[in-house]
């Protein structure tokens, strides 16, 4: 079962500001699915900021945390039902000095809606600290720039 809190995965999301440079950094809200999915498929180099006070959290009708990152799009996915899926990891440190290999997943629907998913794992038993579900859109909690 998904938590529906956002107690501890501060400390990952904040580290992922710095994880990715991103370049172009204006944000442009009005792209759309299909002009990303070109911007991917061409190779281009794909940023991406977050606001997760501009989402929902999953299940809820409740705003995200007051979290603002941003991400370098490695690699990415576009599956059967063409969602296109890319992923972000992290090992950082929590308060207490509990190293914390952290995950943050994002599937991006052609509507334009995206999940976006946050794990804290135990980096040496992959067992689950915290896990974190956020309900966004393109241009509303997340901006794409290339």
């Amino acid at each position: 079962m998904r938590s529906r809190v956002f107690p501890f995965g501060v400390f990952f999301l904040a580290g992922l500001a710095s994880f990715g440079v991103i370049r172009d950094a204006a944000a442009d809200d009005s792209r759309n699915y299909a002009e990303l999915e070109k911007a991917a498929l061409e190779g281009r180099d794909i940023g991406a900021t977050f606001d997760l006070s501009r989402c929902l959290v999953h299940g809820a009708n409740t705003p995200g945390p007051s979290i603002r990152g941003g991400l370098h799009l490695d690699g990415f996915m576009i599956q059967s039902d063409q969602t296109i899926a890319f992923s972000a990891t992290r090992l950082t440190v929590r308060s207490d000095n509990t190293p914390v290999n952290g995950l943050l997943s994002f599937k991006v629907a052609p509507t334009g809606k995206i999940d976006v998913l946050s794990l804290s794992l135990n980096p040496l038993t992959y067992a689950i600290f915290h896990e974190a579900e956020f309900d966004c859109s393109m241009g509303e909690g997340v901006t794409f720039h290339w």
